[in-house]
C-alpha cells in the first residue's frame, strides 16, 4: 500500500512538472509545396503574403511561411480559400496588377496552382 501511494505521488508530481495536457494540441499536418508551385508562389505571391510584405491586409489573410505550422484544420481552411481565390481569379488584385502587371498569373501558372491546391485539399480532407 505504501509503495502504491508513493508511486502515485511520484506520477502526479511528474505530471505537474511536465505540464501534461489532457487535451492534446492539434498536430500540424504534413504540408508540402511542390518545387514548381513554390517557384510561382515566390515570384507572384510571396511579396505581399510574407513577413516582408507591406500590406497588413494581405498578411492577415495568408502568410505562406506560417501555413505549414498550422493545424490540419486551419491548413484545410486556408487551402479551400486558396482554391476559391484561384477559381475566381481574384489574386493578385486588379489594382495591384495595374502597377505590377508582371505579377499576373499566366494560364499555366494558374493551372499548376489549382492542381496543387486541389490535391492538397483532398489530402487534408481525408
Amino acid at each position: 500500500m505504501k509503495k502504491f501511494l508513493f508511486l502515485s505521488l511520484v506520477a502526479l508530481a511528474m505530471i505537474a512538472v511536465t505540464g501534461f495536457q489532457f487535451a492534446p494540441k492539434p498536430e500540424a499536418a504534413a504540408f508540402k509545396i511542390a518545387k514548381k508551385t513554390n517557384a510561382i508562389i515566390q515570384s507572384k505571391c510571396y511579396g505581399c503574403h510574407s513577413a516582408e510584405g507591406k500590406s497588413d491586409k494581405a498578411k492577415e489573410k495568408l502568410m505562406w511561411d506560417d501555413l505549414a505550422g498550422l493545424s490540419a484544420e486551419a491548413q484545410l481552411e486556408k487551402m479551400k480559400n486558396i482554391q476559391k481565390v484561384l477559381q475566381e481569379g481574384t489574386m493578385p488584385p486588379a489594382k495591384f496588377l495595374e502597377r505590377m502587371p508582371d505579377k499576373k498569373l499566366t494560364d499555366l501558372e494558374k493551372a499548376a496552382m489549382q492542381k496543387w491546391a486541389d490535391k492538397t485539399v483532398a489530402k487534408l480532407s481525408k
